[in-house]
């Protein structure tokens, strides 16, 4: 192994999401579907879980040298927190995974990791963490949030960070964490990619959709990509609705994703009477993903946490300005007045007025394309590659 290339390499990759329907759940799955056609390895397999119907260790191909194995069958909604059924299935089944003959274990989140540390093959595990936050205090069951388990899951990414032979950090505040807690020389801060060939600025894509969608030429599209969940800020840009039809504006907020606070923000909309300002979209598979971002004028997200949200950078690439909250990784990537703004005051006020300064500067698309070249994705794997020569010398 000491003198195998990563182009030579066999690359297992944790992530519990179910790939066999391209569906993307959230950022860091989002994420995996944007690298996977850039990888420069010999084969990848993605050990995933299967939702609902999938069936489990059933092979499929998601790229010529990628194949996607969901190692279990779980329901998508249940009274069990989703993070405890992954940890138990990457648990019963660490035996088959280390087994696959895979020499670097590429691992997504901690729950899949912790199973996979000191594995009697020695095969080295890259961990990626995908943001500093504590989700499970942010967890929609009441058990999850209880002080109990916050401090078990502190403590489970404590070991990661010591045992892991590399740690992938998202932003400076994840580096700074991941060296406090052991990892050092063993870290790289390197922030999520985005493919540019898939998210680009498409004035007849943009035409298209306006039309489609019903939207006059004068009326700006304002929209939120993501899970409707509290803690992502939904009903902040819900709020802001009476202050924007104050200034006279024309315009439609686009809602772009499913969870469990939708029915709280449908209610909202009809009790307020804002259904002809406020669409909601439903789960947009990935793919489509681009014809919403060419079409709006604006992406808004006021979330509590965050890491490096690929919306934003799927925005932004297809030329989209964007107005967010200034946690994470964020601030990272916008810069005010260049590419959107970030804000500390996420008032409906302060938002709206944000919102309409944007609206009002009419950056031009290429522009705030070029903004995050960095963050394409040939860049990340030229980074990764040397990631796991450093792995494999070790």
């Amino acid at each position: 192994m000491e003198h195998m290339t990563q182009n030579q390499v066999k690359l297992g990759i944790i992530i519990p999401s179910d790939l066999s329907k391209r569906n993307v759940t959230g950022g860091s799955t989002g994420f995996v579907r944007n690298i996977l056609p850039h990888l420069n390895v010999k084969q990848a397999i993605i050990f995933g879980i299967g939702l609902n119907d999938t069936v489990p260790w059933k092979t499929q191909f998601l790229e010529s040298n990628v194949e996607f194995v969901p190692i279990c069958k779980l329901r998508s909604s249940s009274k069990i927190p989703m993070r405890l059924k992954v940890l138990i299935c990457y648990i019963l089944h660490r035996k088959q995974i280390i087994n696959s003959g895979v020499e670097v274990l590429y691992v997504q989140m901690p729950e899949c990791c912790l199973p996979l540390l000191n594995n009697n093959r020695a095969i080295p595990v890259i961990y990626h963490k995908h943001g500093s936050a504590n989700p499970v205090a942010k967890s929609k069951f009441k058990i999850g949030r209880t002080i109990l388990l916050r401090k078990f899951y502190e403590a489970v990414l404590k070991l990661i960070y010591k045992n892991a032979q590399w740690i992938i950090a998202i932003d400076r505040l994840t580096l700074q964490e991941a060296i406090k807690y052991g990892a050092n020389d063993r870290s790289s801060l390197l922030m999520n990619a985005v493919d540019m060939e898939k998210f680009y600025p498409d004035g007849i894509l943009r035409n298209n959709a306006r039309k489609h969608l019903g939207l006059s030429q004068d009326e700006f599209a304002i929209i939120f990509v993501g899970r409707l969940e509290k803690s992502k800020g939904p009903e902040r840009l819900l709020d802001c609705v009476p202050f924007l039809k104050e200034k006279m504006i024309p315009f439609h907020i686009f809602f772009a994703g499913e969870g469990t606070y939708k029915p709280y923000l449908e209610k909202c909309v009809i009790t307020n009477h804002y259904d002809t300002n406020v669409t909601f979209l439903g789960h947009v598979q990935h793919e489509k993903l681009s014809y919403f971002y060419n079409m709006a004028d604006v992406l808004v997200l006021p979330s509590e946490t965050e890491g490096v949200p690929m919306v934003i950078l799927e925005a932004l690439a297809c030329g989209t300005p964007v107005v967010a909250s200034n946690v994470g990784g964020i601030p990272d990537i916008i810069v005010d007045g260049i590419n959107g703004i970030v804000l500390d005051n996420l008032s409906p006020e302060r938002l709206t007025s944000s919102i309409i300064e944007i609206l009002s500067k009419r950056i031009g698309h290429k522009e705030i394309t070029r903004s995050v070249e960095p963050y394409s994705v040939n860049n990340f794997v030229k980074t990764f590659d040397i990631i796991i020569s450093n792995v494999l010398r070790k």
